[in-house]
């Protein structure tokens, strides 16, 4: 009876042991990457610097005439400024009237263009000529390589129409002496993003407030650890 082969023909062991060590070492190569997905980096700018041996004291917010109180939106940002600023060791006071500091908080987000979107994107059309894309869309390629046991293969695609806008929110805080209602320290957090939210409010203001009492007037880049 002749000896039936499970292996295709062609194919060689070698080959085999070969494929798999190539797609082993790419998914170890990748490994490292798995960690840019844990974190985000945010620009803080600080305007002023806390004063010298001063400590943190007791806090309570100020706000201004258009931010309302009971608003869910207010309730979150404050929620989330309360929770950086125990953290560094401020205390919340029982009236503003008791506070050492008072604390103004701000949040904004705008969808903008991507400075890398192209002025005047464009794709084939029939006749040679081009079609415009929307001003919020842009021509996407992209390039794969494929490994398979006992083969390879190379390919090229390409997709229009992806969005050619992102998210860009800041947040704010500003630090205000209550006796002397001297301004202390202001701090802006701007993070950009393909999509982002209200969510990441606690992720801002530790990053803000990262080094506290050693708030220096300046541009720096803080790494945020995601929960």
């Amino acid at each position: 009876m002749p000896k039936v082969s499970a292996l295709p023909a062609g194919f060689h062991p070698d080959r085999r042991r070969w494929g798999l060590g190539l797609v082993a070492a790419t998914a170890v190569a990748l490994l490292p990457g798995c960690a840019a997905f844990k974190q985000i980096g945010v620009d803080v700018v600080t305007f002023g610097a806390w004063p010298d041996q001063r400590p943190p004291g007791r806090y309570a917010f100020d706000r201004l005439p258009s931010q309302n109180a009971g608003s869910p939106e207010q309730v979150q940002l404050e929620d989330a400024a309360a929770q950086a600023l125990q953290r560094v060791g401020f205390v919340p006071a029982d009236s503003a009237a008791r506070a050492d500091v008072l604390v103004q908080t701000g949040w904004s987000r705008a969808r903008v263009l991507s400075p890398f979107a192209d002025p005047a994107p464009w794709w084939p059309a029939r006749g040679g000529g081009g079609a415009p894309l929307p001003p919020d869309r842009r021509a996407h390629a992209s390039v794969g390589v494929g490994i398979g046991i006992g083969r390879g293969g190379f390919g090229i695609g390409g997709s229009f129409g992806e969005p050619a806008t992102y998210d860009r929110q800041q947040a704010q805080l500003l630090f205000i002496d209550r006796t002397s209602r001297d301004k202390l320290v202001e701090i802006r957090v701007q993070h950009e993003a393909r999509y982002s939210s209200a969510d990441y409010l606690p992720l801002l203001f530790d990053a803000g407030l990262s080094g506290f009492p050693d708030l220096k007037a300046g541009t720096r880049q803080v790494t945020v650890q995601l929960p």
